[in-house]
């Protein structure tokens, strides 16, 4: 049994009922899931904030500074709000994908978290092909889009599902090959093996060129700024989200804005040595300055930074035409990406990486 059915059937035990363990497994899985649910819905509401409080600052405006200090309230706020207001289904739309379109998201996303490992220990799925998990989910998650715009019956929102269809096609065979080159150094598919293995050296010194093509790839598949054209407001009002109200409006955007953690803690893992300090051989107390929370500490703040500076790209750089990120992702992206893996598969063979 996993550590957290071992601790439910402990505590059932010492409260006098003793249960199968198929039945402290099931517990431990809709605990789990719920824990899951919640850190991500939560992530991407105070990510809301952040991400407003970031875009003002670099605009020279104040941000939201009204409901709590400093208005760290707002997206309480902006929540109570879309939960009070109407859902509204066109009358015309196709009332299947339109409804499936926001679970499909909602689920799929989070089902991506779970092989994430906070910690050593801190790890909601510790499948031994973890990433194998991540790369699926991710590639059903982008569905939803398309699902929102069939399913709009709106052309504007069609054209959204259309162009995420294209991007994910394209952006996702340059990332597995980012993904694949990590995994030939390691020689597993366990999340906590690829952190492990990054004990000194971590990879984004040995595999730069991944890394790099591995942000863009990420950026293009969650649908982020520069990249957003699924739903590009300045062209298709609000694509594939433009018939939807209320909080199925507030649940799609809430997930958008998760996946900019998301991208942190997948670059983590693969390249920034997940939940290991920085130079933690040569300063050993960077591995306990916080006891047992010391390792998911330094996992949050590497993911903070880098999803600081998903932001950034956010905010600096304007919308690309869809015909030339394409182009990049086909002419540019895969070339580069097959090249870095087999230079890769060589270094490995060779004794060199690995």
């Amino acid at each position: 049994m996993d550590p957290l059915a071992t601790f439910i059937a402990g505590l059932l035990a010492s409260l006098g009922l003793k249960v199968p363990d198929w039945v402290a497994m099931g517990l431990s899985w809709v605990i789990g899931s719920v824990i899951v649910f919640t850190i991500v819905l939560a992530i991407g509401g105070v990510f809301t904030y952040a991400f407003r409080k970031i875009f003002a600052r670099m605009g020279h405006r104040p941000g939201p500074n009204r409901v709590g200090p400093g208005g760290i309230l707002q997206f309480l706020a902006d929540g109570a709000k879309l939960i009070s207001k109407e859902d509204i289904r066109p009358a015309k739309a196709d009332r299947m994908a339109w409804t499936a379109a926001v679970y499909v998201s909602v689920v799929f996303t989070v089902m991506a978290w779970a092989p994430l490992p906070w910690s050593e220990q801190a790890i909601f799925t510790n499948a031994g092909a973890g990433v194998l998990l991540i790369l699926a989910m991710g590639a059903i998650a982008p569905l939803a889009e398309m699902l929102a715009g069939w399913g709009s019956n709106n052309k504007y929102s069609l054209f959204g599902g259309v162009r995420a269809a294209a991007l994910d096609v394209s952006y996702e065979i340059p990332m597995l090959f980012c993904v694949a080159s990590i995994v030939l150094m390691v020689g597993s598919l366990d999340t906590n093996a690829i952190v492990r293995g990054q004990h000194g050296v971590w990879f984004v010194l040995p595999q730069i060129i991944g890394f790099v093509i591995f942000f863009i790839t990420a950026l293009a598949k969650a649908g982020l700024a520069p990249t957003d054209l699924a739903e590009s407001e300045s062209e298709l009002v609000s694509g594939f989200v433009t018939e939807y109200s209320g909080m199925r409006f507030g649940f799609l955007f809430v997930v958008l804005f998760s996946q900019a953690f998301f991208i942190g803690a997948m670059m983590t893992m693969l390249y920034l040595g997940g939940w290991q300090a920085p130079f933690g051989d040569q300063l050993p107390i960077l591995n306990t300055f916080a006891g047992p929370f010391t390792a998911p500490l330094w996992f949050v703040l590497k993911c903070g930074l880098l999803s600081f500076v998903v932001f950034w790209v956010w905010v600096s750089l304007p919308r690309v035409r869809v015909d030339q990120y394409l182009a990049t992702a086909w002419k540019v992206m895969l070339p580069l990406s097959i090249a870095n893996f087999v230079l890769t598969a060589v270094l490995v063979k060779t004794g060199v990486l690995g």
